[in-house]
């Protein structure tokens, strides 16, 4: 069992790491830090492989990358969406697809 542990922290730890590094540069409250820290994470735990079979770079410098990349472009996209209102044009998109009055 602990062998088990070992691997899956030899897997995440990468990634988390360049989460971490993304974290100086990623501004907002350390709520939203702290769950782009875990997305950067996740995102590399399924990524770093793919990544690394592609590119054929070593899969623990992939997990580096997409932790620190996957997590300022997820955070890039966020923004992105705050700051041309992207949230008000699809709920009125979604409201004229059902029909539904305006509110």
């Amino acid at each position: 069992m602990p062998a088990d542990w070992l691997n899956h922290l030899e897997k995440l730890a990468p990634g988390l790491l360049g989460s971490m590094g993304a974290m100086l540069w990623i501004q907002g409250s350390w709520k939203r830090r702290f769950s782009l820290f875990a997305f950067g994470g996740v995102m590399s735990w399924y990524a770093s492989a793919w990544l690394s079979h592609v590119t054929g770079i070593p899969e623990g410098f992939a997990g580096l990358m997409v932790g620190l990349f996957g997590m300022s472009v997820v955070d890039s996209i966020f923004r992105a969406w705050a700051d041309l209102g992207i949230s008000s044009i699809v709920r009125e998109w979604v409201r004229m697809r059902l029909g539904l009055p305006r509110e």
